[in-house]
């Protein structure tokens, strides 16, 4: 099963995004737009795994509820990836407990190292996507609403099962680990 770990989003933030999107999909064509039950922060892809490694993985990763508090982010504002001029991913970027999300990555990143998950090679930089364009145009600052800087609050990682269909992508959450450790600065 295809499956990655992420932090989830409270349903006013995917409910504000969506809006957002709706706004963004009538000012720029050919983008696959992220529904709203989509939306979320992606902390690690892990591809294809076999069931047997659900709980495996979740055993690796279970002292972050102790080493994590609940934390804060806030919308910062929409950009792409890699670049306004040649995007393929838009995005929103976030601020705030962007170290602390930092943090848990590496976290992530070892631990699940340890139990035979590759490392990612590319930067790590935390946002939510919001679609992904078929065909590459540059994005003017026309075109992106407003961003309201949104705070929520993250309080824990959800592993996803992703089933892929015709209609977009079915996110199904296999297990949770609560956040509940020492308060975080931020």
């Amino acid at each position: 099963m295809r499956a990655f770990i992420a932090f989830e989003l409270p349903s006013d933030i995917k409910s504000y995004l969506s809006t957002i999107i709706n706004t963004m999909s009538s000012k720029i064509r050919d983008v696959k737009w992220v529904s709203t039950d989509g939306l979320h922060i992606t902390m690690k892809f892990l591809g294809e795994i076999e069931e047997a490694k659900i709980d495996i993985i979740k055993n690796s990763l279970t002292h972050l509820e102790n080493r994590y508090a609940p934390f804060k982010l806030i919308l910062s504002e929409i950009d792409a990836f890699p670049n306004k001029k040649r995007p393929r991913v838009i995005v929103v970027n976030l601020k705030n407990g962007v170290d602390i999300v930092r943090n848990i990555f590496q976290d992530i990143e070892n631990n699940l190292e340890n139990i035979g998950f590759e490392k990612e090679t590319r930067s790590f930089k935390p946002h939510i996507t919001l679609g992904r364009m078929r065909t590459s145009m540059p994005i003017l600052e026309k075109m992106i609403p407003i961003l309201e800087e949104k705070t929520f609050i993250v309080e824990g990682l959800t592993l996803f099962k992703s089933t892929l269909t015709n209609k977009g992508a079915i996110y199904d959450p296999l297990w949770k680990i609560k956040l509940g450790g020492i308060k975080n600065e931020g």
